[in-house]
């Protein structure tokens, strides 16, 4: 650890953690009509310029027996640039969160580059790790906790170009060692690996492969689908376990690991206003989740299966997804984290202002990536369970 360098000054890790943001209550109710003049213009509608001063949003009551509204969302670390965007991973062992940030550098080709980063929680210090690793390790995205370690993820590395092909990692975040566990579906390239979470067996673990690096300049055009792809890591075989989607992006288990949520962020195609095609998807689905044994002498393997809409983003794009231990789900979007029960009803949304992009428990602190914040959400329960 000792090649890390802090990035974060210490007058950050005192004043900037304090620093509250709107903490007021709105209601959902009050957007029922409200006239002409009014109505969403294109895509840039958000509940933020109808619910000016406030922190929350409910549209169901259980919205309060969830997050507490009593407590302000605050500002638990900030940069002057886009440091804190996806990959965001609570090792509770290390009081740290692992994550990465946004493109960097000159993004319209292949020099772009992503940083890794970890917080520390207790004193909001924020580290930036080598910039060796984030070269190795390159243009990573989606990343969670390791099953059997308690200093280890598994990340996706989106690659570039047609020499770094994209891969799930390990990295251990002690040692800062890590190894490729796949790189390819067959002897093709995957297109731009997205978001990652394991199944309760802790061996299978799917992940979601939108084609993001072709449009983003940094990789080849696609040589497959947009998939969502399942993992054996012990009989090493790889499997396409869902297709349909325009852009699958986050991926996460209801805490019972019977139900999959996928989010389809293909509404964000570069048509249409503001480079939203409203034809597209802004859509959480959720699969079924079925183990079929193959043959007598087979293993058994998680599939996908019985794809339904559960609920759309209300303001642009559900990026990453998490669940509580009572099996809510929660997605980052252009107004927030938006926040579901289990049925796919909206209960309510924490407003922040320039949206999330991904999000991770932390006990009952809700960390939230807000490009150049990061927001600590106090919860009244805790993240579901990992493997």
């Amino acid at each position: 650890m000792g090649l890390l360098v802090v990035i974060v000054a210490l007058a950050l890790c005192a004043a900037g953690a304090q620093a509250a943001l709107p903490n007021g209550i709105c209601s959902y109710s009050s957007l029922a009509v409200l006239g002409p003049g009014s109505m969403r213009a294109a895509n840039n509608f958000s509940p933020l310029s109808q619910f000016k001063g406030c922190g929350y949003a409910v549209a169901d009551n259980a919205f309060l027996g969830l997050v507490d509204t009593s407590a302000a969302p605050r500002v638990a670390a900030e940069a002057s640039y886009a440091f804190a965007h996806e990959a965001p991973v609570y090792l509770p062992a290390l009081k740290q969160i692992f994550f990465v940030s946004n493109r960097l550098g000159n993004t319209s080709g292949v020099t772009q580059f992503i940083e890794l980063n970890t917080l520390d929680i207790s004193t909001g210090t924020v580290t930036k790790l080598p910039e060796s690793l984030g070269n190795s390790l390159a243009m990573s995205n989606g990343a969670t906790n390791l099953p059997g370690t308690d200093d280890s993820i598994a990340l996706l590395t989106q690659g570039k170009g047609d020499w770094q092909p994209g891969a799930v990692n390990k990295l251990n975040l002690k040692t800062l060692k890590h190894e490729v566990l796949l790189d390819n579906y067959l002897g093709r390239q995957f297109n731009s690996p997205n978001d990652i979470a394991f199944f309760k067996d802790g061996r299978t673990l799917f992940f979601t492969d939108p084609p993001y690096g072709f449009a983003q300049n940094f990789k080849l055009q696609p040589q497959l689908g947009n998939y969502v792809y399942a993992y054996d890591t012990v009989s090493k075989i790889v499997s396409v376990a869902a297709d349909g989607f325009v852009k699958p992006n986050g991926v996460a288990f209801s805490p019972d690991y019977k139900t999959a949520y996928v989010t389809d962020t293909g509404m964000a195609d570069g048509t249409g206003p503001s480079g939203f095609n409203p034809a597209n998807p802004q859509t959480i689905y959720a699969f079924d989740m079925e183990t079929a044994k193959s043959g007598k002498s087979g293993s058994f393997f998680p599939t996908l299966r019985n794809r339904r809409t559960f609920a759309v983003a209300e303001t642009g794009l559900p990026d990453g997804i998490k669940l509580d231990v009572q099996g809510n789900v929660y997605t980052g979007t252009g107004a927030g984290v938006e926040v579901f029960a289990p049925s796919g009803k909206r209960l309510g949304t924490v407003l922040i202002e320039g949206g999330v992009a991904n999000l991770v428990f932390a006990d009952k602190v809700l960390y939230a990536l807000n490009e150049k914040r990061i927001i600590a959400v106090q919860m009244r329960v805790p993240g579901a369970k990992l493997p």
